[in-house]
């Protein structure tokens, strides 16, 4: 998960990549056979969050997170786009 994270860091940071372009990055990576990966189903759950405006990592946390009973933050923003998306968990954001 770290890699994938300093991945969509590195494409949209160092290469100025826009989102659009990343995301099939990703999709593509999930299904090279060859490449062992951590939980897919989240990662491409994430993908499609990100595709929907979430930054990339919270939208990883938040598909790692899928069995919580809701997820909590101090960030605004997340749990505003998060509840727009109506994402599982529920995202509460923490005043």
């Amino acid at each position: 998960m770290t890699v994938l994270l300093e991945l969509e860091w590195v494409l949209r940071g160092f290469y100025e990549l826009p989102k659009r372009d990343v995301s099939p990055v990703f999709q593509a990576l999930a299904s090279i056979e060859q490449i062992t990966r951590e939980d897919r189903d989240a990662v491409l759950v994430a993908v499609d969050a990100f595709d929907k405006g979430l930054d990339f990592a919270d939208a990883l946390h938040l598909a790692r997170s899928s069995r919580a009973s809701r997820f909590a933050t101090f960030d605004p923003r997340l749990a505003k786009r998060a509840r727009g998306l109506a994402l599982a968990p529920p995202v509460e954001l923490l005043v």
